[in-house]
């Protein structure tokens, strides 16, 4: 956004920050490379942010990168400093933070092999829109990708309903949180007096059941900003194709047709591979999408589009996968699988069984293909055929319909993890630095995570490395006994930790991906 810094509502209200794992360099080099690029690795990378606010998605990339250069710019003055104090505290010379226009940003800040815009696009004036899709194609890399989400076209039509009411009803307020208060009261007024029969009235009630759990600057700063609007892909295409630039994929890539069935999916599946933009723009068309986080690179480079047999090999996979009961009415030999969203999977092919229960038993850890195929293969020995190559072959074709499913994430460099409890376990620095103030701390997938409680708050920023189980034992009970006597009143507070509850917290930190490999 462009205004005077003195009353930049970013600087009246400040917007949560956290990590956002789509934005991570390791997915877009990974989407990147799937398609034929040659991107630079997340260990040695230049990483621009716009609108980077307090540092929540940049700070952690740097420090779980060191020899990579990352840099945040924002308008508002109160965030820079917040996040420059941040990078201070943790000793990050990787990054720097820089209050400036985007207006004003020019080549004299070098070229990025990433660059990230991430809600900010439809919340900005027209000219700072154009301006940011000019800094790509002036700063990025040749093989760089850019990364810019935004409010989508046609979805976002239902959700304006509830804007067109919020907004009128504060349209001669200023103060931010008598704004919130009133919008809140006028949608909720509005929506339960429509026509719940209608399409109007059934739109009204669903956006107020979503607005209810919004917090209060999240709703500020996305619904009641006046000039905010929502885009069509093809818009943001045509702008980015004037400066040089291609559609490269989305980040939620490889959900190729998202909720599209039946005829929809046929409709998708007629348009050549070449013509992904259109694909895209058809598919919104067809499922109504409101939100997009698009990816972009450079036009003279030829992509590579489509998943084929073998796509998977260069990749290390993991998967949130989970052993679920049997139906009562299962086939002999079926193994059924939960992954995230209640989705679930009947698995038949010994061989796929075996490789999901690795890729469960080791989550949120990654596994190059090839060591997940020997040790499916290993696994399932008893049970496969004498053709191993064609064992092989149906392993490798279920992982890539489990991957086009959504189901399965890859990545060109594993993640930094490990679940594994070594004889002195030590979190990531950042969750560690977190975790002595926020229940919410970022993993080494850069996912925002919950962390349950003070207790466990305080083991997490004990695990520094330089503690065995024992010594973490006396120090949660030092810890207990502190808290006592000080009389801090915290709720569930055990008389004692025991070593069983610290080898729990252990595993439980180590599901949560917060242990460095």
């Amino acid at each position: 956004m462009t205004s005077d810094p003195a009353i930049n509502p970013y600087d009246a209200v400040a917007y949560p920050g956290h990590s956002f794992s789509q934005t991570h360099p390791s997915r877009l080099a990974t989407i990147a490379h799937f398609h034929g690029m040659d991107p630079a690795l997340p260990s040695a990378m230049r990483v621009l942010e716009l609108g980077c606010g307090r540092g929540g998605n940049l700070i952690p990339m740097a420090a779980q990168y060191p020899g990579s250069r990352f840099l945040g710019i924002d308008l508002s003055g109160d965030s820079i400093r917040q996040a420059s104090v941040n990078a201070s505290e943790l000793g990050l010379s990787n990054l720097a933070f820089e209050q400036r226009d985007i207006l004003a940003v020019g080549e004299e800040i070098g070229t990025f092999d990433y660059i990230i815009v991430h809600g900010v696009y439809s919340w900005v004036p027209d000219v700072v829109r154009e301006r940011i899709l000019g800094l790509f194609g002036q700063l990025l890399a040749p093989e760089g990708v850019a990364y810019v989400s935004y409010n989508a076209l046609p979805g976002c039509r239902l959700r304006d309903l509830a804007r067109d009411v919020m907004l009128f009803a504060v349209k001669d307020i200023e103060d931010p949180r008598e704004r919130v208060r009133v919008a809140r009261a006028a949608l909720k007024e509005i929506a339960e007096g429509s026509d719940p029969d209608s399409f109007h009235g059934a739109a009204l009630r669903q956006r107020l059941k979503q607005v209810d759990e919004l917090p209060d600057n999240v709703l500020y700063h996305d619904d009641l900003n006046p000039g905010a609007r929502a885009f069509a892909l093809h818009e943001v295409l045509a702008v980015a194709e004037r400066n040089g630039l291609q559609f490269l994929a989305e980040a939620s890539f490889p959900n190729l047709y998202g909720a599209a069935k039946g005829p929809a999916q046929q409709m998708l599946d007629r348009m050549p591979l070449e013509q992904m933009a259109l694909r895209e723009q058809t598919l919104d068309l067809l499922i109504g999408r409101a939100f997009r986080e698009t990816l972009l690179c450079r036009a003279a480079i030829p992509l590579r589009r489509g998943v084929r047999p073998g796509s998977l090999r260069p990749y290390h996979l993991a998967a949130n996968a989970r052993l679920a009961p049997a139906k009562s009415d299962e086939k002999p030999g079926v193994q059924r699988f939960s992954f995230d969203e209640g989705v679930q999977l009947a698995v038949d092919l010994p061989v796929c069984k075996a490789a999901l229960g690795i890729l469960s038993a080791i989550w949120p850890a990654s596994i190059p293909w090839d060591e997940l195929v020997e040790r499916s293969c290993r696994d399932a020995a008893a049970e496969l055929g004498p053709d191993r190559a064609h064992e092989i072959a149906r392993l490798d074709e279920a992982l890539v319909a489990i991957f086009k499913a959504g189901l399965l994430d890859i990545r060109l460099e594993a993640p930094p993890l490990t679940t594994a409890i070594s004889e002195k376990p030590a979190a990531s620095e950042i969750a560690r630095w977190q975790a002595s103030t926020s229940a919410e701390v970022t993993d080494l997938r850069h996912r925002t995570v919950q962390l349950d409680g003070v207790v466990v708050r305080k083991f997490v920023s004990l695990l520094d490395g330089s503690r065995d189980q024992r010594m973490l034992l006396d120090a949660m009970n030092a810890f207990l006994g502190e808290a006592r006597a000080a009389g801090i009143a915290v709720p569930d507070l055990p008389e004692r930790a025991t070593a069983e509850e610290v080898a729990m917290h252990l595993k439980d930190v180590a599901r949560l991906g917060l242990l460095r490999a």
